[in-house]
């Protein structure tokens, strides 16, 4: 009773009286040793680690990591292909690096097809190369780790809790196979969700062997990630299945720091969690704000170096974000519902909220598209706010006709909202309209500019953008250099090969694409179709 009255942050204040939660979250947190400017710090872990990173350099300090991709075999490599996302995975690392567990090469490197090779330890988005390259990757990143044994600190985030087993290696891997992977060794692998006692008992091995190979002094801050999974594997909601994961992996670390005083843990997750979702995530509400990262960092090497002047970032103040009340914010989500229902009598009965309502305009405009009501649903929408009443803005003007400010409008997102693929997807859409083959190249330079770590992805929709305006052999050629094997393709990129291929009279390569692929909605089923008629009339001729 007497810590509890004596705690100033024993309770969460309240919305009458500055606090530290909205709109911004500000949870404290202990500094039991200091940082020491411009010293080398050992991170591992998750992509957030990747993002603690950038910004640890900006501040001065050194990231032995990071010096991995001045290497050959790194080159033109992303960070991210060094991010761990399990407890397993980080003891993996940390075994094979100080030599407490073999990497087995035979098992860990697999073959899939002729001199390409892929490291199942690494991340799936790795493209698969020539053994002489994975494997000098692999050494690589092994010498990079034991630099752990250089620092005095160390920052672990920790990603995930859903990971895969390999049977056969008797190990965990740190992402799911490549679909050929699992086609050709379908009982190799599985899917497990680690409980409580597995997933600290490999933190806290992995945290063994850091302090074992490092140094006497060695000190670590430990933090969960923030990022959710992007997708789950399990027969259920991601929301659910992420809330899981991020449940299990902060009461892990919780155990592990109060059992030892060498770890502390800092806040990313509740930070960024609890803060409000329009400044915390990115307009994929998968990805941290780089405000919100440079926040949180800041905070952390703030308090860790003792900095009597500490960086407040500035994001938007809560003036500036939509104060809409509950009633209104249901209202809207009703109206998501009376969209789906046709309901018209709805919108009639509520039309003048959409004045005087951003969110519920939004979701009016969409009713009015949908009716190829293309006026009202634009002067409807004028009040609304964000990313995506932009872009629906920018679909309206080129339903409309109006190509150019359309193009300005989804340029102008793309610009200030760089990751996520609507936005480019728009623009490439309008591009296509006007059959504009030189803005559809323009456009694949600006978004792999932006996102250079999802070139496969943006070249598809590139390839697939210049197949619709007419022009097969420049999709063909996207798609080749997209580095997807169509053996591997699956979705949209699996039918943009067929129609490419097919597009260049090469029907059996087409036919072979279809083939192995099994489409999991109507559109889907539908293009197949269409493809096989196609491929029948060509080749009937």
């Amino acid at each position: 009773m007497r810590i509890r009255k004596a705690n100033d942050l024993a309770t969460w204040g309240t919305r009458t009286t500055e606090n530290r939660v909205e709109p911004v979250a500000k949870p404290a947190f202990d500094t039991p040793f200091q940082l020491e400017p411009g010293e080398k710090i050992f991170t591992i872990g998750s992509c957030f680690a990747r993002h603690v990173e950038g910004e640890l350099i900006n501040r001065g300090f050194k990231i032995p990591m990071r010096d991995l991709f001045r290497k050959r075999a790194f080159k033109g490599l992303a960070p991210e292909i060094v991010n761990n996302f399990g407890t397993p995975s980080i003891y993996n690392e940390f075994a094979w690096a100080f030599g407490e567990q073999p990497f087995d090469e035979d098992k860990a490197i697999v073959q899939v097809g002729k001199d390409r090779f892929v490291d199942l330890h690494m991340v799936n988005s790795v493209r698969p190369g020539p053994f002489e390259e994975v494997i000098a990757r692999r050494k690589g990143l092994l010498k990079a780790t034991r630099s752990l044994a250089e620092c005095r600190v160390l920052i672990m985030t920790l990603g995930l809790a859903e990971v895969w087993w390999d049977e056969e290696a008797q190990t965990y891997l740190n992402t799911a196979p490549l679909p050929t992977v699992l086609n050709a060794s379908a009982d190799r692998f599985s899917l497990h969700v680690l409980d409580f006692a597995e997933c600290q008992d490999y933190l806290r091995r992995a945290l063994d062997i850091a302090f074992a190979y490092g140094r006497d002094d060695l000190r670590v801050i430990l933090t969960v990630s923030p990022v959710p999974m992007m997708a789950t594997h399990r027969r259920t909601d991601v929301i659910t299945a992420n809330s899981y994961s991020k449940s299990l992996l902060r009461t892990v670390a919780e155990h592990v720091v109060q059992a030892d005083d060498r770890i502390t843990y800092f806040p990313s997750y509740e930070t960024v969690t609890l803060s409000d979702r329009r400044l915390a995530w990115m307009d994929d509400l998968v990805h941290v704000s780089n405000e919100m990262v440079r926040l949180n960092v800041d905070r952390m090497v703030d308090a860790f170096t003792g900095n009597p002047h500490p960086v407040e970032r500035q994001l938007p103040a809560q003036a500036s974000l939509s104060n809409e009340n509950a009633a209104a914010l249901f209202l809207a989500d009703q109206a998501r519902s009376a969209r789906a229902l046709d309901d018209e009598a709805f919108f009639d009965e509520h039309h003048d909220v959409a004045r005087k309502s951003p969110a519920f305009a939004l979701e009016y405009a969409k009713f009015l598209y949908a009716k190829k009501d293309l006026e009202a649903a634009l002067d409807i929408l004028a009040i609304a706010e964000g990313v995506e009443a932009e872009l629906l803005r920018a679909n309206l003007l080129r339903a409309t006709g109006a190509y150019d400010e359309a193009a300005a409008v989804a340029a102008n997102v793309c610009r200030t909202h760089p990751k996520g693929q609507q936005q480019w997807r728009t623009r490439l859409d309008i591009a296509v309209a006007r059959k504009d083959l030189q803005d559809i190249a323009a456009i694949e330079q600006e978004w792999l500019q932006a996102v250079p770590a999802r070139r496969g992805v943006i070249l598809s929709f590139v390839g697939s953008a210049f197949r619709r305006a007419g022009n097969d052999r420049k999709a063909l050629d996207r798609l080749r250099e997209s580095g997807i094997d169509p053996a591997d393709a699956e979705g949209f990129v699996a039918i943009e090969w067929a129609w490419a291929l097919l597009g260049q009279r090469e029907y059996g390569e087409a036919r072979g694409v279809i083939e192995k692929f099994v489409p999991r909605s109507d559109w889907q089923v539908n293009q197949i179709k269409q493809i096989r008629k196609k491929i029948a009339a060509a080749e009937a001729a």
